[in-house]
């Protein structure tokens, strides 16, 4: 809903419960860390986030086969951040490792859509839009095949590949990608929330230059 010093109160009330009741380490501390990762990341505040990812992600490295899927979750945030302080290569390594267990055992779908889909992002910010692209499609294909189509993780891949047709100069399908964005937004997140914004924002930017 956007609404993250609400999202942020309650994690801390489940981490003091959390701390009264494991020792540090545990594995149950991991999700909570990884939900703290979210918000500071939505938030902007990137060296939080980087921080909570990391945590996230040596707890799971401990308690977890190296191929575990919640270990590959984990690298993929932690290469999302280094995407968002413009640490590119290393978001890169980061989402290699990630897509090197996806690809090959058994895991929710939707993980290694979210992975393809950072990758894509940290390519575009890198302009090399085609692989941006290829990678934007992969997300996006597994991720209309399993959710539902007004589902508000489709309308942030729209948005993406939107920004790609938008810097290759293809207006036509930059702006039908973003009134898809917008719809989607519109009918399923609140009016002054921070996605909808920027993808109306994104919408003005290239009806003015079509």
């Amino acid at each position: 809903m956007g609404d993250y010093a609400a999202a942020l109160k309650s994690l801390r009330s489940a981490f003091q419960i959390q701390q009264q009741a494991f020792q540090e380490g545990n594995p149950a501390f991991a999700s909570t860390y990884s939900l703290f990762g979210r918000v500071y990341r939505s938030m902007k505040d990137y060296p939080k986030a980087l921080e909570n990812f990391e945590k996230c992600l040596a707890i799971w490295k401990k308690a977890l086969p190296e191929n575990h899927p919640n270990v590959a979750f984990a690298f993929s945030n932690v290469g999302d951040v280094h995407r968002l302080i413009s640490n590119y290569e290393k978001a890169l390594v980061f989402h290699q490792k990630a897509l090197n267990i996806q690809e090959n055992v058994q895991c929710d779908p939707t993980d290694c859509a979210t992975t393809y889909i950072n990758l894509g992002e940290t390519y575009r910010e890198m302009k090399d839009y085609s692989k941006a692209l290829t990678y934007f499609e992969k997300g996006l294909e597994i991720r209309e095949k399993k959710l539902p189509k007004n589902h508000p993780d489709l309308a942030v891949v729209y948005h993406y590949m939107a920004k790609v047709y938008l810097a290759t100069r293809k207006y036509s399908m930059a702006i039908k990608n973003t009134q898809q964005a917008v719809e989607i937004a519109q009918e399923k997140l609140p009016s002054a929330h921070p996605h909808l914004l920027e993808y109306k924002e994104t919408f003005e930017k290239i009806r003015k230059k079509m």
